[in-house]
């Protein structure tokens, strides 16, 4: 549909720099959305935003209501509610008393969620009531955003947010009689990027809004339909009278950027409220289960497999006693009649033992889990040892529901850049004329000398390095210190040379000060620099120590200051963006005095030197030789190259590159990354370039990364370092790390030694080989001797589409598995996140941990089992996408081997522990019907039934869940070792140690049952047998008692609270029991009546009677003793002859022992080894079952619609 026209003009007054100007604006511009789904509209929204789940209506909360009691145990207990509704086979008289344990499942759920959901409301109110400017009726006047509407003409301030997405229209500019149609932007809350963004109004646009036009303005957009992509955009701008104009991102405010260095912009409204792209992208995270919960749901399945076994068992023998007993006329048995039919009453009594042994599966288990968890997640927020101070940064939880896989990781994989470097890039060095100037050794040059025994002894570089550069500073080089760490006086010589190396000196340092995205901006009365990049900032930095000072960026120009203080402009014609695919950057500039045009490049090696004009071999090869001596030293570098350009060149280039820029379909392709024409002229540009040299840029370590990854190494977690580097210098960040040592087997695959599939299957078949020769000859083989460097271009092939791809994965993945360490250099972002989606589908027991800063590494971040993202100085987009958030890498040192041990060993302990005592709890009920025919009479109290999970056994496991520790947490980071017993699930969880917790579980009901009922058998007190409800009261109490007394075994770390939760439950229950038995009255009869009598059946007046049973206090004694002395003696047993490494590092502890003699012990080489799933190497991307179906079908309908096109043209 084509949009309308308006039909109105208004008149709009803006005050600029205190001059009155009148401006012609035509009033809310038209914007229609063309999608390829003919028909499909969309609704005019305001600017209202409702990120909460619930807002506060009757409605909604019963719909919240509902939502609770679905899913998990909710589920559960609604099933056995409506089963209880059924009189033939309810156990409590048709009424659904199983809700009664549902209330305290669903509160619980509604407090977490109100107070999640709270934080959301503040949010949404804080958007919702900020105020903007408005046009209405020819006069900005102030309103919310929730007021704003598609076509409204909007004026935002300097450093104000922006409400909506806007078209830019202009900007303000301090000459009134100029026309600025640019202004820049953070986005750090739309895309987490910290850098200033440009952004510049249509060129049609701003020319007819200029300041003295006035005209009535008929246009309209043609804008794409919602998306949430922040980095892209396509419409269309229509002006009456002028050919269509593309609108891209560049042309956009988009909501939840902030306007910076701009007094004011003027901006229509395209897209508002849930129809920003800001909105868009908030999508739910997606969904992560931890290994300990995917064993769970597997462990349920088993359970009610037993259960029903019971259950089956139960029915098949009350039909045979009825028979064999010859009960049809034992009325008061209340058994079915004969002519039901067996079928019919085998099924009625299996349903009615469904009932009676409900609890066999835990109705609260995923709530244990679920509050254990988040309070683990509020200490783990509130951890000291996780808080950055220089940063004002404490350590995130953004999903509580993987704090326990922080204790089975098998595998780190990290960024580089950033992560374990601090992305504060130093201008060290620099290759110029074939020249290398630049003295002193990096960081990671030390390192590297050190361990080849080249670094003289006592030497201090760093220093050297630093007072060097201050002692040979050129004039002006003050400023911005912190980026620019230079020492060579040899260059500061050349520059005031008047030779041919003195030319290329300032040349070089001038296209450093030119070629870049950068602006300045004033903070607080001091001038920065905001960049794209650290990197720039370094370059720029190192070309104002050089003489050449960046001054500042206009739109179309940039202003630079000489060596000798002379102002320099130049005119900026076309920027050709840096680009992940290009991996390169370059600039056209005009000489504003000579009007000279120059091609100003910039990029790495890989890309650039193929693009050098020929004739320059020799300094090619000098630059290269530079350049490898600069990654040995872990530095990075980057080449730096010029073009001169004619007039009539230029202009030819110009007209075909704006006409392929001007093309949709054209920018359409360019945004999908896909081949376009106008990455096609940007190639035809930036070719035959002329080589000016190299720069060499230091990030350096972050502090305590070795520290750190050669605790993870220790711990027998596989770490590997994903980077975009060169090998060199990736390999000696790798050494600095302590990723690789001097005992390190380091295999290298490259696409320069392996150009081909079979060559690096070859290759790594070889090493497997050697590698598993190596662990047969030495039983202690340890997988930290050999190391994998493989490069971006070898990964390529390894994913590519060969038929022998498949092959060199699997190969690949048998080495990788004998590996302590995994290092891939330039890799791609897309390769990070293929080589984990490799690993975690095709390796049995592994768990993944991946963990970046920037929006390179969140495909990575989100294919991980756990996802890590550090905030650094690339934004927080990876942080946003991330489950876990800390500031530093070195804090992954306390979170996986403290936190995630810890967390892990406890909530497995809790899971058995659930499983167990309503395992035990159910199995007393079942041991009884041997007694009562199987007549499935009932003997324990129904409210002790539905408070026993609830109420009478949760807060000790819940204690124990968050606070207790095996050992201290300073011998955890001490020891690595420990953490060795969490991945693979060998250890805390395993199906041995179910078999024992359920064999426990048996046992002790059994003991329950025969001992209450043998021993309470004839011996009350009046001579008269004691009758079912007293045993049975005798049974759920030692069933309260014996869970509680057990939990005692499993602290580890004892305090008094532990003591006072595990005495209240006690307490509690008889409590319970004096309630009950007192102030109900079985008389009490109705329809709430006949619901409270089934909590309270049979015990009226019983609690006191039990109470003075003198046998009843004996059993409490003796019961215990009998079921849990079996532990303690299997405890000591495994401690003193079968002795783990934690039982060593405790004893030592609880000694005061030293431990140094336990750090040498080495993890086992069969521990460490993971074995790959049947039929690997799987594919990387496989379609879901439904996926499939409909493209079979769309495949299906796709050929009868060829062969009826056919038929139809025959």
């Amino acid at each position: 549909m084509a949009p309308k026209k308006p039909t109105s003009t208004q008149n709009t007054t803006l005050q600029t720099m205190g001059m009155d100007v009148i401006k012609q604006y035509p009033g809310p511009l038209t914007v229609s959305r063309a999608v390829k789904l003919p028909g499909k509209h969309f609704p005019q929204l305001t600017g209202a935003e409702q990120n909460a789940s619930y807002a506060g209506t009757a409605v909604e909360f019963k719909i919240s209501i509902f939502l609770l009691c679905k899913g998990g145990d909710s589920d559960g207990i609604g099933v056995v509610s409506a089963l209880q509704c059924w009189p033939e086979v309810s156990s409590t008289g048709g009424m659904p008393t199983s809700l009664f344990g549902l209330i305290p499942v669903v509160l619980m759920g509604m407090a977490i969620k109100i107070q999640e959901d709270r934080l959301r409301h503040q949010s949404d109110y804080r958007a919702n009531t900020a105020r903007c400017r408005r046009l209405v009726d020819g006069v900005f006047v102030d309103a919310r955003w929730t007021d704003v509407q598609v076509g409204d003409l909007l004026k935002v301030c300097n450093r104000e947010g922006i409400p909506a997405d806007l078209l830019l229209v202009a900007a303000s500019e301090p000459d009134p009689d100029t026309l600025r149609g640019a202004c820049h932007v953070e986005t750090m809350q739309l895309d987490g990027e910290t850098n200033l963004k440009g952004k510049s109004a249509p060129a049609g646009l701003a020319a007819e809004l200029g300041p003295t036009v006035e005209t009535q303005l008929h246009s309209s957009i043609d804008s794409e339909a919602p998306d949430g992509s922040p980095n892209t955009y396509n419409g269309t701008l229509h002006i009456e009278g002028r050919p269509a104009v593309p609108l891209t991102v560049v042309n956009m405010l988009l909501r939840g950027s902030t306007l910076r260095n701009s007094e004011y912009v003027l901006g229509i409204v395209v897209n508002t409220g849930h129809d920003t792209k800001v909105i868009q992208g908030l999508r739910a995270p997606s969904h992560k289960q931890s290994t300990l919960l995917s064993s769970i749901n597997q462990m349920i399945v088993w359970i009610v497999l037993l259960l029903l076994v019971l259950c089956l068992i139960a029915g098949a023998a009350e039909l045979a006693l009825y028979h064999e007993l010859d009960l049809v006329d034992h009325w008061y048995m209340n058994t079915q009649k004969e002519e039901d039919g067996v079928a019919a009453t085998f099924l009625v009594n299996t349903v009615y033992f469904f009932l009676l042994l409900s609890a066999f599966v835990s109705v609260t288990l995923y709530v244990n889990i679920l509050l254990s968890q988040k309070l683990i997640q509020y200490f783990m927020q509130w951890s000291l040892s996780m808080y950055d101070p220089e940063s004002d940064t404490p350590m995130r939880v953004r999903n509580s529901q993987l704090v326990d896989e922080l204790g089975v990781i098998s595998h780190v994989f990290s960024d580089k850049t950033g992560t374990l470097t601090q992305n504060v890039m130093q201008f060290r060095k620099a290759s110029i004329g074939g020249i290398a100037y630049g003295r002193g050794t990096s960081e990671i040059a030390v390192a590297r000398m050190k361990r080849l025994g080249e670094l003289p002894a006592g030497e201090d570089v760093e220093a050297g390095a630093t007072e060097g550069a201050a002692a040979h500073s050129p004039p002006g080089g003050s400023v911005i210190s912190r980026h620019v760490n230079f020492d060579d006086p040899a260059l500061v010589e050349a520059l005031g040379g008047s030779d041919e190396q003195g030319k290329r000196c300032r040349e070089f340092f001038l296209h450093l000060a030119l070629c870049h995205t950068v602006v300045t901006e004033v903070v607080y009365g001091e001038r920065s620099l905001s960049a794209s990049s650290p990197d720039e900032t370094a370059l720029v930095a190192g070309a104002e120590r050089f003489g050449y000072r960046f001054i500042e960026r206009h739109h179309d120009t940039v202003e630079l200051q000489g060596p000798d203080g002379e102002p320099l402009q130049y005119e900026v014609l076309d920027v050709l963006e840096f680009s992940s695919a290009r991996r390169r950057m370059s600039i056209v500039v005009r000489n504003s005095q000579t009007r000279a045009i120059s091609l100003l490049s910039k990029g790495a090696d890989t890309v650039m030197l193929p693009l050098l004009a020929s004739g320059q071999e020799e300094l090619v090869a000098q630059t290269e030789a530079h350049m490898h001596d600069h990654s040995n030293d872990g530095l990075r570098t980057l080449v730096i190259a010029s073009k001169e350009l004619s007039e009539e060149e230029y202009l030819s280039w110009s007209e075909r590159y704006r006409r392929a820029a001007s093309d949709l379909d054209e920018v359409e392709k360019k945004s999908r990354e896909e081949p376009n024409a106008i990455d096609d002229q940007c190639d035809a540009m930036e070719s035959r370039m002329r080589l000016l040299g190299s720069t060499a840029l230091e990030d350096k370590l972050q502090e305590g990364v070795p520290a750190c990854i050669a605790d993870l190494v220790k711990a027998g977690i596989a770490t590997w370092m994903l980077t975009g580097d060169k090998e060199e210098t990736a390999i000696n960040i790798a050494y600095a790390c302590e990723l690789l040592d001097s005992t390190t087997t380091v295999v290298v695959v490259g696409l320069k030694t392996h150009p081909n599939v079979e060559d690096i299957t070859r290759a790594l078949r070889e090493a497997t080989a050697a590698a598993e020769e190596s662990m047969e000859l030495s039983a202690n083989a340890q997988r930290g001797r050999r190391a994998l460097v493989i490069d971006g271009g070898a990964l390529g092939l390894l994913f590519g589409a060969a038929p022998e791809a498949p092959a060199c994965q699997l190969e690949f993945l048998r080495f990788t598995q004998t590996c302590a360490t995994v290092v891939a250099c330039r890799c791609a972002p897309a390769q990070k996140a293929k080589l984990v989606r490799l690993v975690r589908r095709n390796v049995r027991g592994v768990s993944a941990l991946a963990i970046g800063d920037g929006a390179n590494d969140v495909a990575m971040i989100q294919t991980a089992h756990v996802g890590v993202g550090i905030s650094g100085k690339e934004g927080m987009l990876a942080v946003n996408a991330a489950d876990f958030a800390i500031a530093q890498f070195r804090f992954l040192r306390e979170m996986l081997l403290v936190q995630g041990r810890h967390n892990y060993r406890r909530i497995a302990v809790t899971v058995y522990y659930v499983f167990y005592k309503n395992i035990m709890f159910t199995l007393v009920i079942f041991w009884a019907q041997f007694f009562a025919a199987f007549s499935g009479t009932k003997w324990n109290l129904e409210a002790g039934n539905q408070l026993y999970n609830v109420l009478l056994t949760m807060f000790p496991i819940l204690w124990f869940s968050v606070f207790d520790k095996d050992v201290s947490d300073e011998t955890s980071l001490a020891l690595p070792q420990l953490y060795h017993l969490g991945p693979g699930n060998h250890f805390y969880f395993n199906w041995r140690a179910t078999l024992r917790w359920i064999f426990q579980a048996i046992y002790e009901s059994l003991a329950i049952a025969l001992l209450c009922v043998f021993s309470l058998d004839g011996l009350s007190p009046d001579g008269e047998s004691p009758g079912l409800y007293l045993i049975g009261a005798c049974t759920i109490t030692l069933a309260i008692v014996v869970p509680n007394l057990k939990l005692i075994l499993w602290f580890f770390s004892w305090n008094i609270w532990s003591f006072v939760l595990i005495g209240f439950e006690v307490v509690l229950w008889w409590g319970v029991g004096g309630v009950v038995a007192s102030e109900i009255k079985p008389e009490n009869r109705g329809t709430s009546g006949e619901f409270i009598a089934q909590f309270v059946l049979g015990w009226h007046k019983l609690w006191g009677n039990v109470n003075e049973l003198g046998t009843f206090w004996l059993l409490m004694l003796l019961v215990p003793a009998v079921v849990l002395l079996p532990q303690v003696f299997y405890s000591f047993y495994m401690r003193r002859f079968h002795p783990q490494f934690r039982d060593l590092a405790m004893e030592c502890e609880y000694h005061g022992l030293p431990i140094d003699a336990l750090k040498a012990w080495q993890i086992p080489a069969g521990q460490r080894q993971r074995r790959l799933v049947k039929g690997a190497p799987r594919p990387l991307y496989q379609a879901s079952r439904f996926q499939r179906l409909c493209a079979s079908l769309c495949g299906s309908k796709a050929k009868s619609e060829s062969a009826r096109s056919t038929a139809t043209r025959a």
